[in-house]
């Protein structure tokens, strides 16, 4: 036998060894991580009159299910069946826990750290189990988790209107609030105005016509919004520009009604003091938190109430607005949680029963193309809220962005130095860190990922955009020939702008994120294949 065959059976033979190495570890894993956790009594020392009882509930990476055995007076045994939780961190609770229940006879145990998630799904399989035996929960504890799991929101108040308030600006507090007023004042060290126009090539064709294909520079922090503003090349004509720049503004739309939005931006600016700052979110009561736009307590209905405060004081400015073609005022394209989606505005603004004029909103019309344009603003709301979130029903944007602080004298407070959670190594640390094995890594590729489809899905835009001007400038077609291109390039649009503008890039929700994406991928090559066909 020579050299070579000898070497290629020896790689063979070590190959399959390794393959049957690997495949038993499978097994093993396999065998050891469904292996059921069982704590509790011995069977000769449960009574035959205790019931034995199945309960399941969502755990971090699917369904928990348990088996107990108890009646009315004791928790006798409690086996875990089966689960999915990640080895060395859910499965540290799936060994753990079930014990702490049976030795505390209660469901009020301390989670597992690293691992809330998955204690979470344990505690309420065990509640589901006992419940299903018609146990009574108040006797191991189960009432108070039961109710902490129905626990109401914290409710907004809405600003009051035509009542005569002056504004009290940040300074009015600086003395009684130090603490939150200083770190207000640290939003302006988010100092930096990338200039998206030179980031992303395309917007100037993508925006032809509008003012931000003239200038279009990243938002910095709310120390700068009034200087900001001031300074745009954008054209401002009429004061509704100012909407979420200053409480001054929003203060007089309260006092004086939607007219106010008609007056010139010249007209308001010497009314200016501040940008955004206490009054937006409070009013002029600190104590709370008092929703002051009364487009966005228009724009939620009925779900006012469902909506966590700290949600709806950063969502009445961080969301998809536009402004009214009869009385430029602010609006919102939905009235409804369940309306915000963004197929749901859309059919909105394309349907000319709801404008007075007849006709589907439009921001601007293309001057090449004809195509009636929206220019989606940051419709962030919509996007952590919407269909497909991760944490919508767990955290608030204050949660993340305005982390609790201590102060040198101990005080305990709510910064208001809005921050990405990022940035904040106690929060990853202490809250993240339970689901997360590295927040930071998971976001950045996740950004990654959408800033690559949204720079190719914007080329293709571009790209559309040409062949529809080039087809326009000949001169060749009717409009209505070119009717539907020029609805599927307005809607491929509107979905690429929603990714576009919304400030996490991604981050608030990979699944919304990439629907959109796709939709817009989709739409987008829809038109180019009719228009090649038109041309052709």
């Amino acid at each position: 036998m020579n050299a070579k065959l000898k070497q290629k059976r020896l790689a063979d033979i070590i190959g399959i060894a390794c393959g049957v190495f690997v495949l038993l570890v499978g097994i093993v894993t396999g065998i050891v991580k469904s292996r059921p956790a069982t704590v509790g009594a011995n069977a000769g020392d449960i009574p035959a009159s205790a019931q034995h009882l199945t309960g399941t509930a969502e755990g971090r990476n699917g369904p928990i299910t348990v088996e107990i055995i108890a009646d009315e007076s004791q928790i006798y045994q409690i086996n875990v069946v089966s689960h999915t939780e990640t080895d060395g961190i859910g499965t540290v609770a799936v060994e753990k826990l079930p014990a702490s229940i049976y030795e505390a006879q209660s469901l009020e145990v301390d989670s597992v750290s690293g691992a809330t998630l998955s204690s979470d799904g344990i505690k309420a399989a065990v509640l589901n189990a006992m419940e299903s035996g018609g146990l009574s929960t108040d006797s191991f504890g189960g009432a108070e988790v039961a109710a902490a799991a129905s626990a109401p929101v914290k409710l907004a108040e809405k600003v009051e209107t035509n009542s005569g308030v002056t504004v009290l600006h940040a300074s009015d507090w600086a003395a009684q609030y130090p603490n939150e007023y200083n770190t207000w004042l640290m939003t302006s060290e988010s100092s930096e105005a990338e200039d998206y126009l030179e980031i992303y090539p395309m917007l100037r064709t993508l925006y032809e016509g509008y003012g931000f294909a003239i200038d279009y520079k990243a938002a910095r922090g709310h120390y700068y919004d009034v200087e900001d503003i001031e300074a745009t090349g954008r054209p401002h004509p009429m004061a509704n520009c100012w909407t979420c720049k200053t409480p001054d503004f929003t203060n007089m739309v309260n006092e004086e009604g939607i007219e106010a939005y008609k007056y010139a931006w010249t007209d308001v600016q010497g009314q200016v003091v501040e940008g955004i700052s206490c009054y937006n979110c409070h009013g002029n009561d600190p104590t709370t938190i008092t929703i002051t736009h009364t487009y966005w307590i228009d724009a939620l209905g009925d779900d006012f109430e469902n909506v966590a405060a700290a949600n709806l004081a950063c969502g009445q400015c961080h969301n998809e607005y536009y402004f009214a073609p009869d009385t430029k005022a602010t609006t919102i394209a939905h009235d409804s949680l369940e309306s915000m989606d963004p197929a749901t505005m859309l059919a909105y603004f394309n349907d000319g029963a709801n404008f007075s004029n007849g006709e589907m909103f439009a921001d601007w019309t293309n001057p090449r193309t004809g195509v009636k344009q929206i220019k989606v603003q940051h419709p962030e709301f919509e996007t952590f809220l919407g269909k497909g979130s991760q944490h919508a029903n767990d955290f608030t944007c204050a949660d993340c962005h305005m982390p609790e602080a201590t102060a040198e004298d101990g005080t305990v407070y709510m910064s208001h130095n809005i921050i990405s959670p990022l940035d904040n190594e106690e929060l990853i640390e202490n809250t993240c860190s339970q689901c997360h094995y590295n927040l930071v890594e998971e976001v950045q590729k996740t950004q990654q990922a959408v800033e690559q489809r949204t720079y190719a899905v914007g080329y293709q835009l571009e790209y559309l955009t040409e062949l529809l001007a080039n087809a326009v400038a000949s001169g060749e077609y009717t409009d209505a020939d070119l009717a539907q291109i020029r609805m599927l390039a307005r809607n491929a649009q509107f979905y690429w702008d929603f990714v576009f503008v919304e400030n996490a890039e991604g981050a608030h929700n990979p699944t919304l994120t990439y629907e959109c994406l796709d939709k817009a991928e989709s739409l987008c090559s829809q038109a180019i294949t009719l228009i090649l066909k038109l041309t052709a």
